[in-house]
């Protein structure tokens, strides 16, 4: 006969799971509620306070300028004021190599292949840095006669088209081209101009003669820009190419404006251009900071001298990044500026030059690690408590 299954029911006790959950009373469960808020109370707002404070400083560095004992310095109005800063005393580069070679040499590598095979032969007897550094001339200055042109040498590079060299020889004999004297083109591709800074007042004249057009600044920058979109056009196939006269000029053309203002620079408790000081200096870490808007990364030995006039420097430059309207020409400074910027803080402290926005992106992924961190510990101690 067929015997039916016992009735479900509570399985004896020497079947229970030891490891399954045991009802909780309800007070129990109030209080492990109550400990779980009153950690939360406590952790979450000061995690809101973390991320606060983390984003304002990461976003404004600059916000700890009042601990700066340097001005930032404005080409066009800061030559009539004084300042309290001293300059920094010179530093050594990391690797222990002497730095007292002229800063001729620097500029005669920056200019590469364009320059063609030409050495700079010093016209004076002593270095730059035994000479004395002339004063910003006055308003009636006379300028070099002829000024020094980009390409002194020739242009008998190999181009890919005919086009691009019929365009280089287009711009470089035209009145809107000669006339706004671009420091940018001149500091890479100038003959004349690396010999120039063997001394120190024809450099000054020549630097004087590139802030001082018969061309008002806005409207050189104009020719530049409408010069670089003809480059653009003409030389379509040498870019595509890698042709470096072509590439280089047009970075050159497109911060035009940056390294004008830049070279324009003045000291006001000396009325020295600040690329003369640079120049004069025997460490040339000071001379690298000028290059940056052409895409020439400054070495990572550099130990930055933390002077007044490099510190406005990488202010002009951050402040044509940070532009919409002017970044988008930037894009070799871009480049160039953030391992700058992290080298002149890490020898200046903070307020010397202010990080990329970049830079807080990933300072802020850190920051919510950090959240995600505190919130999990808010758990894991309301839980065993």
């Amino acid at each position: 006969m067929f015997t039916p299954p016992p009735s479900p029911g509570l399985p004896p006790d020497q079947f229970k799971d030891p490891a399954a959950p045991r009802p909780v009373s309800p007070d129990t469960l109030k209080r492990a509620t109550g400990r779980r808020t009153r950690w939360a109370i406590v952790l979450v707002p000061l995690a809101l306070v973390l991320i606060t404070a983390s984003t304002r400083y990461i976003t404004h560095p600059a916000a700890f300028d009042i601990f700066s004992d340097g001005p930032t310095l404005d080409w066009e109005t800061l030559s009539q004021r004084s300042g309290d800063w001293a300059a920094h005393e010179p530093h050594h580069r990391r690797d222990g190599v002497s730095t007292a070679s002229s800063a001729s040499a620097t500029f005669a590598s920056l200019s590469g292949s364009n320059s063609g095979s030409a050495t700079a032969s010093p016209t004076t007897t002593s270095s730059p840095s035994q000479q004395t550094v002339p004063v910003v001339p006055g308003a009636n200055a006379s300028v070099p006669n002829p000024f020094p042109q980009p390409w002194d040498s020739d242009l008998s590079q190999n181009f890919s088209s005919l086009s691009c060299f019929d365009f280089f020889q287009n711009m470089t004999n035209t009145v809107p081209f000669r006339s706004c004297r671009p420091f940018s083109l001149l500091l890479q591709a100038s003959n004349a101009f690396i010999e120039a800074q063997s001394n120190l007042e024809e450099l000054n004249d020549i630097v004087w003669g590139t802030c001082n057009t018969n061309i008002d600044a806005d409207q050189c920058a104009a020719n530049m820009a409408w010069f670089s979109n003809s480059l653009a056009t003409q030389c379509a196939e040498d870019l595509e190419q890698g042709n470096s006269m072509a590439m280089n000029t047009k970075i050159g053309l497109d911060s035009y404006a940056v390294m004008r203002s830049g070279g324009c620079l003045i000291d006001p408790t000396t009325d020295t251009y600040c690329y003369l000081d640079a120049v004069h200096n025997s460490n040339p870490s000071d001379s690298y900071f000028y290059s940056l808007p052409l895409g020439v990364s400054i070495p990572n030995n550099t130990i930055a001298s933390c002077s007044a006039c490099t510190k406005s420097l990488m202010t002009l430059y951050y402040d044509g990044l940070d532009n919409s309207s002017t970044s988008s020409d930037l894009t070799m400074l871009k480049s160039s500026y953030a391992n700058a910027a992290k080298i002149a803080v890490a020898d200046c402290g903070t307020s010397y030059a202010t990080l990329l926005h970049e830079s807080s992106a990933l300072s802020q992924r850190t920051v919510s690690w950090l959240l995600l961190l505190l919130v999990g510990l808010a758990s894991v101690l309301a839980t065993s408590s």
